[in-house]
């Protein structure tokens, strides 16, 4: 049991230090380039990511915290964004400063909303339940 733990970690955290290593070393040999924003093509592979990660951890025979994995998962997307793309994202034809607060909270929602559809037995009825709570509020405020 321990082993199959083991190994559903070190297998992505070694394929992440590879990707780290190698963002890394693409910026120190281009310091004095810059950043492209992050495109819609980047931003569906960081979250594709986090949702694989999400549903993985807390499935049945691992299950890993929802609410922490949760954490991980969409602060792991803002820090992409903000390492790999200055904090910039591609909307339409221009590029935006993000503020990474907000667009780890709109991950997260994103990522429990698609949690509910593909994976709805990990999410602990108490999340279920804010996250309603929590876009009714939303819509509310899109209104005013």
């Amino acid at each position: 049991m321990s082993f199959k733990i083991s190994r559903f970690f070190v297998i992505p955290l070694i394929l992440l230090s590879f990707l780290f290593d190698a963002n890394l070393k693409f910026n120190n040999a281009n310091a004095n380039v810059k950043n492209s924003p992050a495109n819609k093509n980047d931003l569906d592979i960081y979250y594709v990511m986090g949702m694989s990660f999400l549903c993985n951890a807390t499935r049945k025979g691992f299950d890993l915290d929802f609410e922490k994995t949760l954490s991980v998962a969409s602060a792991t997307f803002a820090s992409q964004v903000e390492q790999k793309h200055g904090g910039k994202i591609k909307v339409g034809k221009k590029e935006e400063k993000v503020d990474m607060k907000q667009l780890q909270f709109r991950v997260a929602m994103q990522l429990i909303e698609s949690a509910l559809q593909v994976c709805p037995n990990n999410v602990p009825e108490k999340v279920e339940k804010r996250f309603k709570i929590e876009t009714e509020r939303l819509k509310k405020l899109k209104e005013l």
